[in-house]
């Protein structure tokens, strides 16, 4: 090799040292280092939060971690599902050492470490996991590669080599070793160090780095020894940090402070190397406090792969239940027994709905509900789906909501509620030692904060002996909660049509596509059909005479068959169940009235989320029954100067069964006028693809017209 010349050059004095350095902020070495940084926790339940490094591929720490340790049953949770994402199909896995319940943490470090028999490579996601409720309180799913592993930062040595010195290779094998590979040296230095410092060139205020292949010795290289191709270790000393302090490593002459070849060396997040001896300080010790061991943990599936209820005794007094359900925030899941001690019967049950709110995401809630009717809940009479503190006679909300998680598409919510909560006008005893019929829904949650009709209902009786054990569930599959787009239903326009007559009856809500995916709102699972379609927007004009035949119900004494018809500049409807207060600015323009009930009932055959138009749920799944088909009622209307420009047609008694009437001026041209917004449909013609259906136009009447004169002309020539 060469030989650099330089001012040490023949000289009887010279050292030579390999540099690695640690850099001092304000005097202080630089904070501990837990390895490659895998990632951030996501944050799902419980206010989990935390770093994740691999120190190797046989430990991980989870740094800045916090969580609330009110899970009954969470641990570290490892697993390497096809999917990615946590799931059941996972194992405990050690953390600080102990492989029980975790308690609390905050902003704590902890020290996860693998089975003998597995590495960092068989594993695809780490979680905090409730094993008992198979909730996920905060995941992250492995990058491509996570594991650490050493960083060549190639060679080492100037392009003409002082005293020989010159190294294949530099690797940085974890955060306190470095290796030299094949080093070259031709042992004439008196005085040679391998060397470490900060910054990015080797100086004299540097320190020396032991030479594991010499036994670890901080000494001096011996003078008249050369070294061909030979691999070293070098290991920066316990009192001088770590390789994420220093900046370079090198050869150096202290006698002459002459540097002899350096590489400069990256900052340790940039290496993501593997931890040396995998044991950093650990400078914030967790405060763990032990949930104790729960009994009596079972599961029973609902709906596949969709609803799930899991319970706990854990004395004689409470139960603890956990619904998990493939939902969105805004929708309800509702339990409890059943209206019947022989069946299953929504009317009459004592349930709990819980949600979370459709907003946020998150704040869940769970409220003991009565169901003394098959109607949305009527603030003014305590009857129908009604909170037990709103029915009549009232109760209370016995319910305590405690933990949930919002992951995967998977919503799960528990609670806890008295075996007895001794309110007898709205609460049943729940038994544990003999089968008890249940009852459960799920559905959407209105903007007032009450349930609304179920979408989705048992199909059959459902048992359930909550003193049973050791029943358990499968995992939910992976994957978000379908959105589906609402159906567009056509603008009736008795603008340009002529048309001035309209046929109103009672229908059902459609699913996500009808009532809820058109306005944007939960309704009550009916709604108002007008002309044989779902809550069409009308478009009418001012000066112009409307009638309304109405069917919609005349049993005042039986709400859910009582739906009186009016319009009104509100955009929710139900006046009847407004306050005063809620009634101030509210307008009434027509109506109400009512008639004998006229009702799109509904099979059963088919769900209506199955179909992608109303005109295909509506002719496959529908029927038209009515009471007294020729007893209707008569709403006539004449929009005048003073109605506005917007508003709705509702029903008196229920919210949320109505939708939009559009009012124009009688010389307004409306030719190339569409609707809009969200839930108008676009005007479509005759013959469109059923998403509706069409409208008959002035030019199509004309056309009509033509062709029948033309026929007649034939007929009689």
């Amino acid at each position: 090799m060469a030989t650099f010349q330089d001012n040490c050059c023949g000289l009887t004095r010279l050292t030579i040292l390999v540099v690695v350095g640690i850099v001092l902020q304000n005097g202080v070495v630089s904070a501990a280092y837990y390895g490659k940084r895998i990632g951030t926790l996501s944050t799902y339940a419980h206010r989990v939060t935390g770093e994740v490094y691999a120190a190797s591929d046989k430990r991980l720490y989870l740094t800045g971690f916090t969580y609330d340790g009110r899970g009954p049953d969470a641990f570290v949770w490892m697993g390497n599902t096809p999917t990615g994402a946590a799931s059941s199909q996972g194992q405990i896995i050690s953390a600080d050492g102990s492989s029980d319940i975790l308690g609390s943490y905050s902003n704590a470090v902890v020290q996860v470490d693998l089975p003998d028999s597995t590495t960092l490579a068989d594993y695809k996601w780490i979680s905090i996991w409730c094993r008992r409720f198979a909730a996920n309180f905060g995941e992250l799913v492995f990058p491509t590669d996570p594991a650490p592993v050493p960083k060549s930062l190639g060679t080492l040595g100037f392009p003409s080599p002082v005293h020989g010195v010159r190294a294949d290779d530099v690797i940085i094998l974890n955060n306190r070793q470095i290796k030299l590979v094949n080093l070259d040296y031709d042992g004439n230095g008196p005085d040679a160090y391998y060397w470490a410092g900060s910054g990015g060139t080797p100086t004299s205020s540097g320190f020396a780095l032991a030479d594991e292949s010499r036994g670890g010795s901080l000494t001096k290289l011996p003078r008249g020894t050369a070294l061909t191709d030979v691999t070293v270790t070098l290991t920066v000393p316990a009192n001088r940090g770590d390789i994420g302090s220093i900046g370079y490593v090198g050869l150096w002459c202290v006698a002459f402070s002459q540097n002899f070849g350096h590489v400069v060396i990256p900052s340790l997040s940039e290496l993501g190397v593997p931890v040396y001896d995998d044991s950093p300080p650990v400078t914030n010790a967790p405060v763990v406090t032990q949930a104790p061991p729960q009994a009596n943990e079972n599961c029973q599936v609902l709906i596949d792969d969709t609803y799930q209820v899991r319970w706990s005794l854990t004395d004689t007094s409470a139960i603890q239940i956990s619904l998990s359900a493939r939902i969105n925030p805004g929708t309800y899941m509702a339990f409890g027994l059943s209206g019947s001690d022989t069946r299953t019967l929504m009317i009459g049950s004592d349930v709990t709905v819980a949600w979370l709110d459709a907003e946020t995401g998150a704040m869940p809630k769970a409220v003991d509900y009565h169901l003394s009717a098959y109607q949305q809940c009527v603030t003014s009479s305590g009857s129908g789906a009604c909170t037990d503190e709103l029915s009549q006679p009232s109760g209370s909300n016995d319910v305590t909501v405690g933990d949930y998680s919002n992951n995967n598409g998977i919503i799960t919510i528990s609670y806890t509620k008295p075996l007895d909560t001794g309110d007898t006008n709205t609460d049943k005893v729940i038994p544990i030692n003999d089968d008890v019929y249940v009852a459960w829904s799920i559905g959407p949650i209105n903007p007032s904060g009450l349930a609304a009709k179920h979408r989705q209902q048992p199909t059959s009786d459902v048992p359930i002996n909550f003193g049973q054990t050791g029943v358990t569930c499968p995992a939910f599959t992976t994957g978000q909660t379908e959105k589906l787009e609402p159906w567009v239903i056509p603008t009736i326009r008795g603008d340009m049509t002529g048309k001035t007559e309209f046929r109103v009856d009672i229908g059902q809500a459609g699913g996500q596509q009808g009532y809820e995916g058109i306005t944007g709102k939960p309704g009550w699972g009916i709604a108002w059909y007008v002309d044989d379609y779902i809550i069409p927007v009308l478009t009418l004009r001012r000066g112009v005479t409307y009638t309304f035949i109405v069917q919609g119900g005349n049993e005042a004494n039986i709400q859910a068959r009582y739906h009186p018809f009016y319009i009104t500049n509100d955009a929710e409807g139900g006046y009847i169940q407004k306050t005063a207060q809620e009634t101030q600015g509210v307008e009434i323009y027509a109506g109400p009235v009512n008639g004998s009930l006229c009702e799109w009932r509904s099979t059963g055959a088919y769900n209506a989320d199955d179909f992608d138009t109303f005109v295909k749920y509506r002719d496959a799944e529908l029927e038209r029954v009515c009471d007294d088909p020729f007893k209707t009622a008569t709403l006539t209307w004449t929009p005048d100067e003073n109605t506005p420009n917007r508003v709705y047609y509702q029903c008196y008694t229920h919210k949320f069964l109505g939708w939009k009437i559009d009012i124009i001026d009688n010389d307004a041209d409306t030719s190339t006028m569409k609707s809009g917004g969200k839930g108008d449909a676009t005007t479509m013609k005759p013959g469109d693809d059923g998403k509706g259906g069409g409208q008959v136009t002035q030019g199509s009447k004309l056309s009509i017209i033509t062709m029948v004169i033309i026929c007649m002309m034939i007929f009689w020539k």
